[in-house]
């Protein structure tokens, strides 16, 4: 990625998954992570669901530059990883595939899964191949006015399995919600997991067979 360093401080259009086109100013890069500041907020976007950048080609500038201090505590490669782990307990808004938003804040990073608390879905578990991006809060303000105490500092006490298939497998028999829910057919009782097949059991007891590999996100009802 140090071909994107004549880039820094300079506002460029990124181009993600699902023809979504981001503007801002690039603050910083690493192997698997750009972080984009947009007037507003910053975003940090995983290159894997980068497909373009564009430096802005003329000398106009529609977004002030930053001039407070981005929050780099050293010298070291920044990815996707570390900037997770530090957003744990922090206020957060995390897209994920479909343009689909989630508030709330990070609760543990695994191997290929995050756990993330939100006051609509509770507890999430959100597939690392399907996140498309991650927003901070400026200003720490809990979502949607609530108080601290309807956002719990630890909201769960479920051990977590490494992956997100075997976490999946700890709710066989239990009813599960893929995809925030947007699709009938992935809501049903866990009946089987089998080559990353899953077979849900929907409403009026028709199976579904769910490839695992495309599924977003995990909640409970």
């Amino acid at each position: 990625m140090e071909l994107l360093k004549d880039f820094i401080n300079e506002q460029i259009y990124v181009e993600v998954s699902g023809n979504i086109l981001h503007k801002g100013i690039l603050i910083a890069f690493g192997t698997d992570i750009l972080v984009l500041y947009n007037g507003k907020d910053f975003l940090y976007i995983p290159i894997i669901h980068i497909h373009k950048v564009n430096k802005k080609d003329d000398d106009s500038s529609d977004i002030s530059s930053f001039e407070g201090k981005w929050d780099d505590d050293s010298n070291e490669t920044i990815s996707f990883r570390k900037i997770l782990n530090n957003a744990r307990g922090l206020f957060s808004e995390i897209t994920i595939a479909n343009n689909h938003t989630i508030h709330g804040y990070v609760v543990s990073v695994m191997n290929n899964y995050v756990v993330f608390y939100s006051p609509v879905y509770r507890t999430v578990y959100i597939s690392l191949q399907h996140l498309k991006w991650l927003i901070p809060y400026k200003d720490q303000q809990p979502p949607y006015a609530l108080s601290k105490e309807n956002l719990p500092v630890n909201p769960f006490n479920i051990p977590l399995a490494r992956t997100f298939e075997e976490q999946l497998k700890r709710f066989m028999n239990q009813m599960v919600i893929f995809d925030l829910g947007h699709d009938h057919s992935k809501i049903g009782q866990l009946q089987t997991i089998e080559n990353s097949i899953v077979k849900l059991i929907t409403a009026r007891q028709i199976p579904s067979f769910v490839n695992l590999r495309h599924v977003k996100t995990i909640h409970i009802p």
